[in-house]
């Protein structure tokens, strides 16, 4: 017999401690589900919330099953899908009649059509593509839950015979209407704060999966973000980690942003980390910086090589990039952001790369190139000859880099890392200014 309450467990899982990583950060994401469920007011909802760091499965698993959930939430990435699936396994075994629902960057039909994970897929009964919050919330609502009921709900996938069947596309969330967890009190207090003044990307690199700029509805008023920071105040949270695109990449965004800034003391007193086109920036955004606490930027410049970014939809200025970086550098701490593995690049152009990039005199991350399930994964031509492996997703060898190629740069850069006083990681590599 099918369950039709609403003990809803969501579920989430931080990376494994990796030297190049921050401590923990709450998933957003799950905090944000979790806030539109409690605010839909359900007089029958039990929510529990298991946003996990450095557990085993099997012990998770265990809490569940106590907890007994109707329905289990699931925040899928590259680093937690594995772990989720374990679980997943284990309660679908328990009850097959449980509802299971994934959604994130992982939770993509393709994705779960990998080897490792295709068995553990059949327990999973629909996928959330797109904004999360409401389209969650719907399916919580209805207690009917047949595909029919689903088939009307926009923005899933429906596990099929045919396989993971869409709705349709849902319209962008409208921030405004967002349930915020830091005025409900779920995040945890003290240590980083996140926060979005919008959703989207006006680009569409083929490497990320970020999308294409949403509508302006979709950006937060000053009040909104004011009541955010007082949220945040009382939670004693001293960073806040800016989870847009980046910072000037929506102007309405922006001054939503500044508005709010100027009039509290909140962004005066606390770090705040941010990404930046260099290419959209201006004198505004530069006052912005260097009016809070403590600035730290990071600039995505993937290659200075324009064949490079031509193949993975990517651009940049080079001829006013040194200027700009010159300028973001008077204001706040800069780490200039590449990546290894890129089709079409390869080791003689990445380290050739690498060098001018460590004469930049800014911090350096590298992060190994991910095939990414809405990103590589879907986009890149035949031509590309992705070889990568099917649960992390690192590139293991494509246009331009032999497997033994790519291996000998891992471990190179590595070895670079450390000797700079920088950290290895699993998925990307740090170094301090030169």
């Amino acid at each position: 017999m099918k369950r039709t309450g609403r003990r809803v467990a969501l579920l989430g899982w931080y990376p494994e401690p990796d030297p190049a990583l921050p401590p923990y950060i709450p998933n957003m994401g799950l905090y944000m589900v979790a806030a539109a469920l409690n605010a839909l007011g359900l007089p029958d909802l039990e929510l529990k919330i298991w946003d996990e760091s450095g557990r085993a499965p099997g012990e998770v698993a265990e809490e569940i099953l106590a907890f007994d959930p109707d329905i289990i939430g699931g925040s899928a990435f590259l680093w937690s899908l594995p772990k989720i699936l374990q679980v997943i396994d284990t309660l679908a075994a328990d009850d097959p009649h449980r509802l299971i629902v994934l959604g994130g960057p992982s939770a993509r039909a393709n994705m779960l059509a990998h080897a490792p994970f295709a068995a553990s897929a059949d327990w999973v009964d629909l996928l959330v593509e797109g904004d999360g919050e409401a389209t969650f919330a719907e399916v919580v609502s209805d207690r009917r839950r047949t595909p029919e009921v689903w088939a009307a709900i926009r923005g899933l996938r429906i596990n099929s015979a045919a396989g993971f069947v869409p709705t349709g596309a849902r319209d962008g969330a409208v921030m405004q209407a967002l349930a915020s967890p830091y005025q409900q009190g779920l995040i945890p207090g003290g240590g980083i704060g996140l926060m979005e003044t919008y959703r989207g990307c006006p680009f569409s690199c083929s490497f990320c999966e970020w999308g294409v700029m949403e509508a302006p509805r979709n950006v937060r008023s000053p009040e909104n973000i004011l009541q955010e920071f007082a949220a945040m105040e009382r939670l004693g949270l001293r960073a806040l980690l800016l989870a847009d695109a980046g910072l000037n990449l929506n102007n309405s965004g922006f001054e939503s942003l500044r508005k709010a800034a100027a009039e509290t003391d909140f962004l005066k007193t606390r770090a705040v980390i941010c990404e930046v086109y260099p290419n959209s920036l201006r004198e505004a955004h530069l006052e912005f910086l260097g009016n809070i606490g403590s600035a730290h930027i990071g600039v995505g410049l993937q290659s200075f090589d324009p064949a490079v970014l031509e193949q993975v939809e990517r651009r940049y200025d080079a001829k006013r990039f040194p200027s700009l970086l010159a300028a973001l550098r008077s204001v706040a701490s800069v780490t200039v952001e590449m990546i290894m593995g890129l089709p079409g690049d390869s080791p003689d152009g990445f380290w050739r790369n690498y060098e001018r990039a460590r004469e930049l005199g800014t911090g350096l991350r590298v992060y190994h190139c991910a095939v990414l399930p809405s990103a590589l994964m879907a986009r890149s031509p035949v031509e590309h000859a992705l070889d990568y492996d099917p649960v992390t997703l690192k590139m293991q060898s494509c246009l331009g880099w032999s497997r033994a190629e790519m291996a000998r740069t891992v471990d190179r850069l590595t070895l670079a890392a450390q000797g700079a006083g920088g950290a290895g990681g699993d998925y990307f590599w740090v170094f301090p200014p030169a």
